[in-house]
């Protein structure tokens, strides 16, 4: 008796490519998810790496000033170049210049220090500062008074710390004691004992008054 039924072949093989193509689909999301986390991961150390730029600027302006400067708001103390306490100004306002190494200030009073001690008392209506060489450049007027009664003033006054010296400049008036001595440049040491004054140089001294109370002849 012949069997009505007829044999139907076993879908084998398409069992097979459906699994394969299910492996790929999975293994491309998996590879997708990884590769998505991993720029995320590389985009926040990137992040990360960039973000003390603010920290390495600080660093930065603290490498550039001079070892021993202290500069706040309205307040900066510059030290000699072998340590010693130089410098001492507060003024209205203070200008940091970190291409030049320099500070500009402006309305200042000062404090030049000899030793460890204050010894002369500084005003200027602006002075510059350059922080690689030391020199000290005072403008719109300057005086300068020790506390020993010697000074002078000037319309400007440069400060030397190769010869420790003040070259001042524009109608120099110096006094030393009851004497004072006028002309249009001066050169003066640090301690006040030696002034080499140039330009329309004049004397006054009780000394060398003449009858009427002028000068000498």
């Amino acid at each position: 008796m012949k069997s009505l039924s007829s044999p139907v072949p076993r879908p084998g093989w398409r069992v097979v490519v459906v699994i394969c193509v299910s492996i790929a689909i999975l293994g491309f999301g998996a590879y997708y998810a990884i590769s998505t986390q991993t720029g995320k991961n590389e985009n926040g150390d990137a992040g990360d790496l960039t973000q003390p730029a603010s920290e390495s600027e600080t660093s930065r302006l603290s490498e550039e000033l001079k070892s021993g400067i202290i500069l706040e708001e309205t307040r900066i103390t510059v030290p000699e170049s072998e340590g010693a306490l130089g410098w001492r100004f507060g003024a209205e306002k203070i200008e940091y210049d970190a291409d030049r190494n320099g500070a500009s200030l402006q309305a200042v009073e000062g404090t030049r220090f000899i030793e460890g001690r204050p010894e002369l008392e500084i005003r200027a209506g602006a002075v510059n500062l350059d922080f690689a060489t030391g020199r000290v450049d005072f403008e719109d007027y300057v005086t300068v008074k020790s506390d020993e009664g010697h000074g002078f003033s000037a319309a400007g006054a440069t400060w030397d710390p190769g010869t420790k010296s003040f070259r001042a400049y524009g109608n120099i008036r110096y006094e030393n004691g009851a004497s004072e001595i006028f002309g249009d440049e001066m050169e003066i040491d640090l301690e006040f004992e030696i002034a080499r004054v140039k330009g329309n140089v004049r004397f006054r001294s009780p000394a060398f008054k003449g009858p009427e109370g002028g000068f000498a002849r």
